[in-house]
């Protein structure tokens, strides 16, 4: 019988877990060291191990914790706005992230600029993370559509995908200049000439 995690021992893992998402998207995978997670972290470098079986891992759970936030919800049909009104909502919520990010970027593009030559698990993970982000938009442009408010005849899963990649785009020019009015350009662009 597996023996339950002690109330401390969940407080370090949550710890390691708030702390590696913070510097995997401040300075990256290959920028962070599992001792700069334990140590942002106070925790000693041997307990990591306990929580975690590698720094892929943690990265695994940082992807995962990271793509949960990203408001996904907002596109669902059972929000109760119409789909349009759920698109924009979704795409001023993610334009807004940099605020808060500063000039991070999105931890997703940024690990997928860096993974892939080396860990195909994480790589996964994150082209996971991209096709559902994908998918959700897709489903919310089909329903807009379906409703009268988007027209237009290219696959939907197509436009999803561009959006997508021009979020990542301005993403990354606003990570480079420290400036989020790339991100703001994309959300006025896209919701006035791209999605109509």
């Amino acid at each position: 019988m597996p023996r339950s995690k002690s109330p401390a021992s969940a407080g370090t893992r949550q710890r390691l877990s708030d702390a590696a998402l913070d510097l995997f998207h401040l300075r990256g995978y290959n920028g962070t060291s599992v001792q700069d997670i334990v140590a942002a972290a106070g925790a000693p470098k041997g307990t990591f191990y306990n929580h975690f079986a590698s720094k892929e891992d943690l990265a695994l759970d940082s992807v995962a914790r990271y793509s949960a936030a990203m408001g996904l919800e907002m596109l669902d049909e059972k929000q109760g706005a119409t789909p349009l009104e759920r698109i924009t909502a979704h795409l001023r919520y993610i334009t807004g992230l940099s605020d808060t990010m500063g000039d991070r970027g999105c931890l997703l593009g940024n690990f997928a600029t860096e993974i892939p030559a080396h860990s195909d698990v994480l790589r996964n993970a994150v082209d996971a993370g991209f096709g559902r982000w994908v998918a959700a938009l897709a489903r919310a442009i089909e329903q807009a559509r379906a409703a009268g408010e988007l027209h237009g005849d290219e696959p939907a899963s197509d436009l999803a995908g561009f959006v997508v990649s021009s979020y990542e785009g301005a993403a990354a020019r606003a990570k480079a200049s420290g400036d989020p009015a790339a991100l703001h350009e994309f959300f006025t662009i896209t919701t006035a000439r791209i999605l109509t």
